[in-house]
């Protein structure tokens, strides 16, 4: 069994010596995974929330029937043929709602890896998370506060599961069931405590190394090396603006010209929609003074 850091040396996505070369945003609440940086011109604005409607049955994804996967389990790839999922880790953020937009516009759908509390508080965002869901998107957890599993104890990696829940549950009414842990960090330990608080894993097959300062045409490049069916879970992040708004969309664009259906994680896996996905536990409705991180 790898132990953490022999996990980030074989995945080879947390440098911590990372500086990335554009001009950065540097916000209160650090991550090693950007070297506490965001690259980007200027800080960004705090949305300002509203109080609109709760969340609806999402439209974008029809129910459909499916063989679920069991909780504690760790899955790395696609399995139903011509099937990519892509996926954003780390928002919701300042350019989010346009990442959507753009694939909205594409027609594809993909998953966004919430946190709670990182880049900003997740109930400043709540009109982009019911955006997205409402559009088919899936939702699932990256944790509160994108702390590495492998170093918490149960009660730890507990405590950070559920405050994001309590957050899904007010904004869409939900619980997810799929979680892709912080620097893709997982052992024996955090998949039987994962699996015991009725979360499948999953990290990926396919790193566009946007964490890593690599530029958007490097990225590009990679995805044009692969196979006609790779059946990739590609690693990206909404929280970065050069993802959220030439990367991103072009990976969806390029899914098509290839001829691969771009889907939600539980999709590409043959899972029940929305059953793989969620617990539809309900409870959401417009901001209280509860909404706060």
């Amino acid at each position: 069994m790898l132990d953490s850091d022999e996990i980030t040396s074989a995945l080879g996505y947390k440098d911590l010596g990372f500086r990335p070369r554009e001009s950065r945003f540097c916000p209160s609440v650090v991550n090693a995974w950007y070297s506490q940086c965001i690259p980007g011109s200027n800080p960004p604005t705090t949305p300002t929330s509203t109080t609109s409607s709760p969340p609806t049955t999402p439209t974008g994804n029809p129910t459909q029937p499916g063989s679920d996967r069991p909780y504690g389990t760790l899955v790395t790839g696609c399995s139903v043929p011509n099937t990519i999922a892509i996926t954003f880790d780390d928002g919701p953020y300042t350019w989010t709602s346009q990442l959507i937009d753009s694939l909205n516009a594409a027609n594809v759908t993909a998953t966004f890896f919430v946190v709670g509390q990182v880049y900003g508080c997740i109930y400043d965002y709540a009109d982009v998370l019911k955006k997205a869901y409402n559009s088919g998107h899936q939702i699932a957890s990256h944790t509160w506060s994108h702390k590495d599993l492998t170093g918490q104890s149960a009660s730890g990696i507990q405590t950070e599961i559920s405050r994001l829940e309590e957050a899904l549950k007010k904004i869409l009414g939900i619980r997810p069931k799929w979680l892709r842990p912080p620097y893709g960090g997982q052992n024996s330990n955090v998949l039987s405590t994962l699996g015991g608080l009725k979360y499948k894993v999953v990290t990926w097959n396919f790193d566009t190394e946007d964490w890593n300062g690599l530029s958007v045409s490097s990225s590009q490049s990679k995805f044009n090396s692969v196979g006609s069916d790779p059946k990739i879970i590609p690693l990206a992040h909404d929280a970065l603006q050069s993802t959220a708004t030439q990367l991103g969309p072009w990976i969806a664009q390029w899914a098509k010209q290839k001829g691969l259906r771009a889907v939600t994680l539980s999709e590409c896996l043959g899972e029940s929609i929305p059953g793989g996905q969620y617990d539809l536990v309900g409870g959401a409705g417009p901001r209280d003074s509860t909404w706060r991180c």
